[in-house]
């Protein structure tokens, strides 16, 4: 991506202009063209009443397809879904639980992935792995796993921390055994790189909120292809069916037989209409130089950071991190600091008395540069 490149696309981001934003993993700023699809969304429903079925529902597939090349999986294995907890919740429902079953958790998720196996499986037992016990050993999840586990549930990045986990190798593990794994990919997807057609989980999800750099309400949800015909029947209503008009909605239509029969009913077309336009904006920069572009801005927060006494939560190893950076300085309050940007307009997150530092691709060094001087001066 050139300087000129790099400046268009800082054009598409209003907050530049007041902000430096560095929070993208608690929630990534809407680009201009996503606004705008959307705003022209909302106008057509206002002015016209409705926008054709047969019309939003072209820019459904194209945006499917974008998710689809992103992620590298075929079109057929995308649905769309409300958030990552839906993801979950539809991946818990949608497996066929067994009287002594098991499932394996990361005990220090974020509480969208653990909240629905608690309150969903209360009967099931739950196994603990925490993300630093992953990273140190990458067999702490094996070791938990028996004849009785039935599913193991993983993110792909930790959202404090910033871990990123071998989850290529954790679904060879669980397919070599039958056990379904699922994996929460919101702090990733948008990030760093990944052909999911060669991790090869069952179910992967990811709100579009953060890194996708999309609206609030939608999420992506790829259930791989072998994964669906061993699915119970789950979250189904009237539009998993096969419609090709709706002049006759009483003859009973056959179910699709790919992920979107999980799209139960009208769909959150203000959401797509605006994930089609950031997924665009990635997919045209590229995800190899999108992930260039963050893995440099990073390494250069450590790098100082590092100099100046930090201690840093996240693993050094480029394999073993993503977009964020977590950090605070020993004997100063991580309250303070926040506080200390947040009145110059700087903008990173506060989590369990650590700053998490997560820039994007259009963020400069010169933000970086910036930030580094009211954090460590």
């Amino acid at each position: 991506m050139t300087s000129t490149q790099l400046v268009e696309i800082r054009g598409l981001f209003p907050v530049t202009n007041s902000y430096i934003y560095f929070s993208h993993a608690s929630a990534g700023p809407l680009p201009m063209t996503a606004v705008q699809a959307m705003a022209e969304f909302g106008r057509r429903r206002s002015t016209e009443g409705d926008v054709p079925w047969s019309e939003a529902d072209v820019v459904v597939e194209e945006t499917r397809k974008m998710a689809a090349d992103l992620m590298v999986v075929n079109p057929t294995e995308v649905a769309f879904t409300d958030n990552t907890s839906s993801g979950i919740v539809l991946a818990i429902g949608s497996i066929d639980w067994h009287s002594g079953d098991n499932v394996v958790l990361m005990k220090d998720s974020f509480p969208a992935v653990t909240y629905p196996f608690h309150y969903l499986l209360p009967d099931v037992e739950k196994r603990w792995v925490t993300s630093s016990e992953l990273v140190q050993d990458p067999d702490s999840v094996s070791r938990l796993v028996d004849e009785h586990t039935r599913c193991v549930v993983l993110s792909w990045v930790h959202f404090l921390s910033g871990a990123r986990f071998d989850i290529k190798s954790i679904a060879r593990f669980c397919r070599d055994r039958n056990v379904f794994f699922v994996v929460d990919a919101i702090q990733g997807l948008g990030a760093v790189e990944e052909d999911f057609s060669q991790v090869g989980a069952d179910f992967v999800v990811a709100g579009a909120a953060k890194w996708l750099l999309g609206p609030q309400g939608i999420a992506v949800v790829c259930i791989n292809s072998r994964t669906l015909p061993r699915l119970q029947p789950h979250n189904l209503g009237w539009l998993s069916a096969r419609w090709e008009g709706f002049t006759d909605v009483f003859t009973m239509k056959p179910p699709k037989t790919d992920a979107s029969r999980y799209e139960k009913g009208t769909k959150n077309y203000l959401g797509i209409y605006g994930l089609q336009e950031s997924l665009k904006l990635l997919l045209g920069v590229g995800m190899p130089d999108v992930e260039a572009r963050v893995r440099r801005l990073t390494n250069l927060l450590r790098s100082e950071l590092t100099k100046a006494s930090f201690e840093i939560m996240t693993p050094v190893k480029p394999e073993q991190n993503a977009g964020i950076i977590t950090c605070r300085k020993p004997g100063t309050k991580s309250s303070a600091l926040h506080q200390k940007l947040t009145q110059k307009k700087m903008v990173c997150a506060l989590r369990e008395n650590w700053l998490r530092i997560s820039p994007h691709f259009y963020n400069t060094e010169e933000e970086v540069s910036r930030f580094l001087e009211v954090l460590v001066g």
